[in-house]
């Protein structure tokens, strides 16, 4: 914490002594920061993601992964428009752009017309050239070498685009590949602290991931736009798991090997369509199919010094899928006043089947309740939004969606639910000087249900089970939030964001008996944990962002982006009745972020350093607590070889030491006892990257 808070001095005091030259325009009194290419030149871009990161005052958000298509979106758009496909980052789809064909790239930080800005209060715009080159091949080619593991592996991209009239083509192909060990020391204690047992553990794996992906852009004479994107991927990973334990005395009293296959093959297809409706009305309709496979094979095998063996099997496999169609009606009235209506409808479902097995003798078959099940969901929302400028420094944006839903489980659990959700929103933007703006909004949000949280999961390594719960609300929230945003000269921001939230069904592990065998006098029960709802609480936020231009200290053509997050968080726990935070909500953290650009020696290099408070994940008769030390990450970049842009980093360069505590009790914590503590310290070994990026 002292080194957070000398951080934050530093950060705060060169913000208040720092100045340089103005490097942006302004439109729309302010709305939009207009940022040209030549803003960018230092920083020997490539494609459009190498220019979006370096916006003063913006960072990249890909928007959650979740159902539907309402929520999904990232904070940057190309010529105003959102980009439809959820398989794909927002780091992807800019990646694939060429600084050559790129006109301009302007900061919305208000709903202004022609922005989709779907309620957010800060958007990148990627305007693109008329004129565009009509083919363009842009490659980057890296190399890892993961300290941890002694190894090196390959990962690359490439992507070209070219023009056939009025249709515009893009063929793009990558892959990633990781090899990143995990090196864990563990030790058990009993609740007097003695030591127990020891534990030495290694995981190696191998990690491939190819993807493909196209997409077709069409321009028609009657202004119409049509996009189609087709996208694949697969993600590959074997694990081996060794672990070897002793006891206090250093004699083995067990060795554990847990290997696993996992294999996951995604696809999806997006069609996104504009159509002008009049002068000033026009229509958009999206389409999206998207389907997934994935399987797991695992095999624990537990072998004691004495000679016992017991090997468990693990099968589990997931099919998953979603079908989405939205609509669209939008009417510019006029510079004060803009319409939005619509319509969105989805089918979900999600197919898990987990069967366990153990080998002792002979296979025999081990049936967890809800790991068989076939989770569904039909929503359909309606809503409308108004943009509206009483004033011209001053922008008004209302909204309102209904969403409607009924889930339906089969196989080991039968239920079906039907919710019905209103979601009211208001945001005020004011611009109460040339460079000075507050926002101020308030909106009802219901989260995201995630359908594996319906079905039993397990995991042997940490020999914790997930019960599923057919009975899973979504959180349902109240958001208020305050925001103060200060430019100066062009590259200087400073923002203040202060979120308020009460939360409605928190969604958090809560525990569940259930009768295995109901034959017995009295029947047997065992209590697991269990995804559910524990109640309501609440959350409050405070970000502090700024971007310090430091030309003016004799770094030259340098920048420090500082970025601290606070959080208060409380609800009720289920199993102690008594008051505590959010599980896996930590309450601090912060991060630091510096360039500088060597023009004259082709060059620039830079650091990054991020800290993490603690955080609890709560169990009914365990709590885990996670701690982080800081870490660090440095990085050269030249272009002056063949044309291309080259970095070296590395990454995690002091091999950031994760450290995990977990406590248990003899039975629920509001009555049991403190049995045994185990203690456990990780590192991944830090990596380093070369790269090499060039457009053609």
């Amino acid at each position: 914490m002292k080194s957070f808070k000398q951080a934050a001095a530093i950060g705060l005091t060169s913000l208040l002594l720092s100045g340089t030259a103005v490097a942006q325009t302004s439109t729309h009194d302010g709305a939009v920061l207009v940022f040209a290419p030549t803003y960018f030149s230092a920083f020997n871009p490539v494609t459009a993601l190498d220019m979006v990161r370096q916006v003063p005052g913006f960072s990249i958000d890909n928007g959650e992964h979740v159902r539907g298509l309402a929520d999904t979106f990232a904070n940057v758009l190309v010529d105003g428009e959102r980009q439809s496909t959820k398989s794909e980052s927002i780091n992807d789809i800019l990646s694939r752009i060429p600084v050559e064909n790129i006109e301009r790239v302007e900061l919305v930080r208000e709903a202004v017309p022609g922005v989709d800005m779907r309620g957010q209060t800060r958007v990148a715009n990627i305007v693109l050239r008329e004129d565009q080159s009509s083919r363009s091949t842009t490659a980057l080619l890296a190399g890892i070498y993961w300290a941890g593991a002694d190894r090196v592996t390959p990962t690359g991209n490439i992507s070209t685009t070219w023009d056939q009239g009025n249709t515009r083509f893009t063929l793009a192909a990558g892959l990633d590949t990781n090899a990143a060990p995990y090196i864990r020391d563990e030790w058990l204690y009993d609740a007097n602290g003695n030591l127990i047992e020891s534990r030495d553990e290694r995981t190696a794996r191998d990690v491939v991931s190819p993807r493909l992906s196209g997409s077709i852009n069409t321009d028609f004479d009657n202004g119409a736009r049509l996009n189609l994107s087709l996208s694949a991927n697969q993600y590959l990973s074997d694990t081996l798991d060794t672990s070897v334990v002793t006891d206090a005395a250093g004699d083995s009293l067990r060795t554990e090997i847990f290997e696993t296959d996992y294999e996951d093959t995604m696809w999806e297809g997006t069609l996104t369509y504009e159509h002008p409706l009049g002068e000033n009305l026009s229509g958009q309709l999206v389409l999206l199919n998207q389907q997934s496979d994935s399987s797991s094979d695992e095999e624990y095998l537990r072998a004691t010094a004495s000679g016992n063996r017991n090997t468990t099997f693990f099968n589990n496999d997931v099919e998953s899928g979603e079908r989405a169609v939205r609509g669209t009606l939008t009417w510019e009235m006029n510079d004060r006043h803009s319409f939005e209506f619509g319509a969105e409808s989805a089918f979900n479902y999600l197919e898990n089947s987990l069967l366990i097995s153990v080998a002792a003798g002979s296979t025999q078959p081990t049936q967890l309740p809800v790991s068989n099940t076939r989770i569904e969901e039909e929503r359909s929302e309606l809503f409308a939004s108004h943009v509206w400028r009483p004033m011209d420094n001053v922008t008004v944006e209302s909204g309102f969606r209904f969403e409607r839903s009924t889930i339906s489980q089969t196989g080991d659990a039968a239920r079906e639910r039907s919710f019905n959700y209103p979601k009211p929103s208001v945001t005020l933007t004011w611009n109460s000087g040339e460079n000075t703006q507050w926002v101020f909004g308030l909106e009802r949000e219901v989260g995201q249900l995630s359908f594996g949280a319906f079905a039993s999961s397990i995991d042997p390594t940490d020999d914790v089970i997930l019960i599923g719960n057919p009975e899973l609300e979504p959180e349902k929230t109240w958001r208020a939030q305050a925001q103060w945003e200060h430019r100066w000269n062009g590259e200087g921001s400073l923002s203040v964001t202060l979120t308020h939230e009460e939360v409605e069904d928190v969604r958090d592990a809560q525990p569940v008996t259930i009768v295995t065998d109901a034959g017995a006098v009295p029947p047997t029960t065992t209590t697991f944990d269990a995804p559910g709802n524990i109640g309501d609480g609440r959350r409050t936020y405070l970000q502090i962002d700024t971007a310090i231009p430091l030309d003016d200290y004799g770094l030259g053509d340098s920048r420090l982006n500082l970025s601290a997050f606070l959080r208060d968080t409380e609800v009720t726990d289920p199993t102690t009745g008594e008051k505590r935070r959010f599980q896996g909500n930590e309450d601090w953290r912060f991060s630091a972020n510096f360039r500088q650009n060597l023009t004259e020696r082709s060059m620039s290099w830079g650091w990054s350093a991020s800290f993490l408070g603690d955080e609890d994940r709560y169990r009914f008769d365990e709590i885990y607590e996670f701690g982080r030390d800081p870490r660090f990450d440095v990085w050269v970049e030249t272009t002056a070889y063949l044309g291309a842009t080259i970095r070296l980093s590395w990454q995690d360069l002091t091999a950031q030491n994760m450290e995990r505590e977990r406590r248990f009790f003899s039975d629920a914590r509001d009555v049991g006892t403190l049995e045994a503590i185990e203690r456990r310290e990780q590192d991944l070994g830090g990596f380093v990257v070369l790269q090499a990026r060039k457009t053609f």
